[in-house]
């Protein structure tokens, strides 16, 4: 929430009555100096506006009574100590649970409304585009934290795996009020992890493929009759998970993609297809780029279904891996697969290039796209697969 204070003070005694750490207040503020000057905008993490009329006349310390502030908070944002019945009154309320939509269908619309709603209460979380999707949609990376260690995320590779684009942004908005209320994230300090790690998530890779599951052909404007073609004259989707233009994106990464070639589709349709060559697609392509620039120490790609863990990739992955998938076993009950008859993924050619850990998690159990009623079930676990990752201190 951004507020303009009436008197000046140090940007720590800010942190104090709001009851934030200094170095998160700094991270939302990173042009203020430690003394902010009276009528200087500054944003407060984890608060939102709320107006309120009160129907009495009060004074400042009846007011600071009534909003369970300090009265020296109450001089810094009102220019006056009576306040008249009747009159509209904005204040900042903490937000202390997550905001993120949890239990609907999860679109490219409400996606983005969630980075923008988060980005709002958690100005420290940092937001930039990083490709466009063929429909010409903004695909957002996120980053948070400002440690050594880089690990990226990302979320709907396949269209019809939105669930996991729901799922992730959810334990972004946990971690997000662990840090601005200095709390546990899943048992492990939130402060310690925004110091040592800098997280990097794309929560939706494939934002045309999602909307045409979601919401029919409709979506896909000036390629309408092509998806139709594609998915045999018919408008249930649900099978789809390739990009809106009928290529797999997750098949599209040289590491063995001429298999993939040989063995699957020749042509365009819902699934499978890898391409005419690797790194035709947009969306392959920016998340490739987003790879090489970042130079991440470990990567996640969330997938469904079947609660297991992919995590290795013709045995170049370094030991770490198996220590880590090992622990993620352990604690979250999902079953670790090192060889499977699959190339030319995101974690494959990343593991191949790289020689770091890459991680294929695919989530819940049944049959794709897993119903809305599963995601409480599902994100009873994946924090705790998340975690290990993002904790790890040999990556």
């Amino acid at each position: 929430m951004e507020l303009t204070l009436q008197k000046g003070c140090q940007l720590s005694t800010i942190a104090t009555l709001f009851h934030l750490p200094t170095y998160v207040l700094f991270a939302a503020n990173p042009f203020l100096s430690t003394h902010v000057k009276p009528q200087q905008p500054i944003q407060v993490p984890g608060y939102a506006p709320r107006s309120v009329i009160p129907d009495k006349d009060m004074t400042d310390a009846e007011l600071a009574a009534a909003f369970h502030f300090p009265l020296r908070l109450v001089h810094l944002l009102y220019d006056t100590d009576y306040f008249p019945a009747g009159e509209k009154l904005t204040y900042p309320q903490r937000v202390t649970q997550p905001v993120t939509c949890f239990r609907q269908p999860y679109d490219y619309a409400i996606c983005l409304q969630d980075i923008q709603s988060l980005h709002q209460l958690f100005p420290f979380m940092r937001m930039r585009t990083i490709y466009k999707s063929i429909l010409g949609k903004p695909v957002t990376e996120l980053q948070i934290g400002k440690g050594k260690r880089h690990i990226h995320m990302n979320a709907s590779f396949h269209g019809n795996e939105w669930i996991t684009s729901l799922a992730l942004m959810r334990f972004v908005n946990d971690y997000l009020l662990a840090v601005t209320h200095d709390k546990k994230l899943f048992g492990y300090p939130a402060s310690k992890l925004y110091q040592d790690v800098t997280l990097s998530i794309v929560p939706m890779v494939n934002p045309d493929g999602v909307d045409l599951v979601i919401h029919g052909s409709r979506t896909a404007h000036e390629y309408e009759e092509l998806v139709l073609f594609l998915n045999e004259g018919s408008d249930d989707f649900k099978g789809w998970k390739a990009n809106i233009i009928g290529v797999d994106l997750n098949k599209q990464y040289p590491a063995k993609w001429e298999y993939e070639q040989v063995r699957k589709p020749k042509l365009p349709g819902p699934r499978d297809f890898p391409g005419r060559t690797s790194l035709t697609e947009p969306e392959s392509i920016g998340m490739y780029e987003l790879v090489k620039a970042g130079d991440f120490d470990s990567v996640v790609a969330l997938h469904t279904q079947g609660e297991e863990i992919y995590w290795s990739f013709e045995e170049k992955e370094p030991p770490s891996a198996a220590r880590m998938v090992s622990q993620m076993e352990q604690l979250s009950g999902y079953k670790g697969v090192k060889e499977l008859d699959n190339y030319a993924g995101f974690k494959d050619w990343y593991i191949a290039s790289y020689r770091r850990p890459g991680f294929t998690m695919e989530l819940g159990r049944g049959k794709n796209p897993l119903p809305i009623e599963q995601v409480d079930t599902i994100y009873e676990k994946l924090p705790i697969l998340l975690m290990v990752v993002l904790t790890s201190e040999k990556i």
